[in-house]
């Protein structure tokens, strides 16, 4: 395990799981949406989740694999900019922060296509309340048995007095009961693009897989354009210096609905249900890409994760003719096809970390009632800038299709907020001619949502300290409460 840390990094002080996941060894996970209840009380509790004693809640860190220390449980803790400002922190840290973290995810809801169905009235987990909703801590378990305790401690900090849980309606994640399985709801194999970063990752680059800026996911390094740094929240060495942001997301997917209307276009096409599959994706279900693999015998050779991902669009696929311009891979990681938003294609990238719920589909076995089980993603979405990587890839992109004149104003088939009167998408055929299918459905509704900021144990170790106080806030054994 990599313990030094990339240049002007020290993993010691970094929260786990941002530079990769905690492994498939933590197969459960839960996350706790709080709301401040004292601010002297949660202070307090935040200064023992930094204290390195496992007896109690406690942050987990990036220097070790906490499988490798054996850790049943790990935990992580994130801010929205309510929850600062609930916590006390000054009016000029709070306005030090890009406005679209200031405004909430609640707030941009209309520009992430987060309507209808899908709009924060709708919302679990108190998500829709976003006056409230003021820390996610989120805790990862060997199995679901591992969240009870801890669940119960973290709400227990400081006797009750630091934190209140606002919905207990969120569901938890669990990974498919296959523990080969690497699959996610609508049956494709998940996290095989996933960015790399030089000294954080034990294995090294490769052709199609090269080590990303530092700066696309943490604060205070270069971004992936050229000479930009992304605004980092005041005070910098103390505080905003190697922190992050994360979207938060529950998405629900609906399972039954993807898989009948593969079987219905696959009939009107002509093709098989796997085929439609691949096109809407860019890649089969077993993750071979479109790109390398254009038909499903091909699709069946043994690809390494490395050979998934060594492939470019602009030589080996300019028009699309194998993986469909408006697909979803090739929505959200353009690579170097040439794009309408020049110069962009590398820098929307996020680090995706997620973990599935609800009950596994068997289209082979469908139960009577599969319609009404709820299933989906429970995903965080990690980078330096809300607005120009994540809003801008799930806006620009994946809604409005603004990376080619052929797909602008389609949505994502499979993650856009797609409506049946008027949604299509197209690709070409091998002999020259369309095949379009129209009237998709949404697949993918939110159920809830939140920008938060994922700071350093150092700035974890500021706020509970009130270090923007002459002296810092007073002992802990003499602090009123």
């Amino acid at each position: 395990m990599v313990t030094t840390g990339p240049e002007g990094v020290n993993l010691h002080e970094m929260q786990g799981n941002i530079f990769c996941s905690y492994g498939r060894r933590y197969r459960a996970v839960r996350h706790l949406v709080l709301r401040v209840k004292n601010p002297v009380a949660a202070r307090l509790a935040l200064a023992s989740m930094v204290d390195e004693d496992r007896e109690t809640p406690d942050i987990t860190r990036a220097h070790r694999k906490p499988s490798e220390a054996a850790y049943d449980w790990c935990l992580n803790v994130s801010f929205t900019w309510r929850g600062l400002e609930a916590l006390g922190l000054p009016r000029s840290t709070l306005d030090s922060f890009p406005p679209e973290f200031r405004q909430g995810m609640v707030a941009r809801a209309d520009r992430l296509g987060d309507v209808g169905p899908s709009a924060p009235a709708n919302w679990l987990g108190g998500l829709g309340d976003a006056d409230n909703v003021h820390l996610v801590v989120t805790i990862h378990g060997w199995g679901p048995a591992n969240l009870i305790p801890m669940t119960e401690q973290v709400l227990g900090l400081q006797g009750g007095r630091a934190f209140e849980q606002l919905s207990t309606d969120l569901p938890d994640g669990e990974i498919f009961p296959d523990p080969d399985s690497e699959k996610v709801h609508f049956g494709y194999r998940d996290g095989i693009s996933q960015p790399r970063f030089e000294g954080a990752t034990d294995d090294g680059p490769t052709p199609g897989r090269p080590y990303t800026p530092l700066g696309a996911i943490l604060l205070g390094h270069n971004a992936p354009l050229p000479a930009v740094q992304w605004r980092v929240p005041r005070p910098a060495d103390r505080f905003g210096h190697n922190g992050t942001f994360n979207a938060f997301r529950v998405l629900r997917q609906d399972v039954v609905g993807f898989e009948e209307f593969l079987h219905a276009s696959a009939t009107t096409l002509g093709c098989t249900p796997e085929l439609v599959a691949a096109k809407l994706c860019g890649r089969w279900r077993n993750g071979a890409p479109l790109t390398l693999a254009p038909t499903e015998a091909e699709s069946k050779k043994a690809f390494t994760t490395d050979e998934m991902n060594d492939f470019r669009y602009l030589e080996d696929d300019g028009f699309g003719t194998r993986c469909p311009i408006g697909s979803h891979i090739r929505r959200t990681n353009p690579r170097d096809a040439r794009i309408v938003q020049r110069g962009s294609n590398d820098v929307r990238g996020v680090a995706r970390r997620g973990m599935p719920f609800g009950a596994l589909y068997n289209p082979e076995d469908p139960g009577p009632d599969e319609r009404g089980v709820s299933r989906g993603l429970l995903g965080n979405f990690v980078c330096a800038s809300l607005s120009a990587q994540f809003e801008a890839m799930q806006a620009d992109w994946v809604n409005l299709g603004l990376l080619d004149p052929s797909i602008t104003g389609t949505n994502d088939p499979l993650a856009g907020a797609n409506d049946e009167a008027t949604s299509t998408v197209s690709w070409p055929n091998p002999d020259g001619t369309q095949a379009t299918l129209r009237g998709l459905p949404r697949f993918v509704t939110t159920l809830g949502g939140a920008y938060c900021f994922v700071p350093t144990i150092p700035a974890v170790k500021w706020v509970a300290d009130e270090g923007w106080s002459q002296g810092g806030r007073r002992p802990a054994a003499t602090a009123a409460l």
